[in-house]
C-alpha cells in the first residue's frame, strides 16, 4: 500500500523540516481509512504491517493497524524510497516467516520497483501505485522470496473503491 496524500512538498520545504517528516492531511486521512475498510473485507486479516520509517507512511500503517483490529506495526528502513528492492527481500527473508499475510506501506516509485521485482525480477516499475492504492502478491514463502517469484492477484487505485 502506498502512503496516503500527505502535505504538499514544497509547502512543506518551506518550514525547513526534512521531507521524512511530511505528515498525511485530513483528506490523505479520511481516504486511507475508507482504503483500509476495503482491504480489511477483502483480505480479513493481516498478520503484519511494515512501514517505511517516514511520517506519512507510519501515520498510514497506524491508521490501517486500527482497521485491523490494532495489528502490529513494525517499521523497516529497506522501506524508504532510495532503498533498492534487494533490501527489503532481506527483510522478508529475515522476519517473514511465520507470517501469512504481511501488509506493506511505502512509497513510491519504490513499492512499484519493488512489486516488478518480486513478479519479474527487474528493478524497474512495471505498474504505478497512486496515493492509498494497493495492490495484492503472493508470494509462496517469504523466508525463500526471489526475484520473479511473486505472483500480482489484484491492482486497486483509491479511485477504483473510495466514493
Amino acid at each position: 500500500m502506498r502512503h496516503g496524500l500527505a502535505e504538499d512538498r514544497e509547502e512543506f520545504a518551506k518550514k525547513n523540516q526534512d521531507d521524512s517528516l511530511r505528515p498525511l492531511t485530513m483528506k490523505g486521512r479520511k481516504r486511507t481509512q475508507k482504503v483500509a475498510m476495503q482491504l480489511r473485507d477483502w483480505l480479513e486479516e493481516v498478520d503484519l504491517i511494515v512501514s517505511s520509517p517516514f511520517t506519512r507512511a507510519r501515520q498510514t500503517a497506524e491508521l490501517v493497524s486500527q482497521i485491523f483490529i490494532e495489528t502490529k506495526v513494525v517499521e523497516a528502513p529497506e522501506l524508504v524510497p532510495s532503498s533498492p528492492p534487494t533490501a527489503f527481500k532481506r527483510w522478508l527473508r529475515a522476519h517473514g516467516e511465520g507470517h501469512k499475510r504481511i501488509l506493506v506501506v511505502g512509497h513510491e516509485p519504490q513499492l512499484s520497483i519493488l512489486a516488478s521485482y518480486f513478479m519479474s525480477g527487474q528493478e524497474e516499475s512495471l505498474l504505478e501505485l497512486k496515493k492509498s492504492g494497493t495492490l495484492c502478491l503472493k508470494i509462496e514463502n517469504f523466508k525463500t522470496v526471489a526475484p520473479g517469484t511473486a505472483k500480482l492477484m489484484w491492482l486497486l487505485q483509491p479511485r477504483h473503491i473510495v466514493d
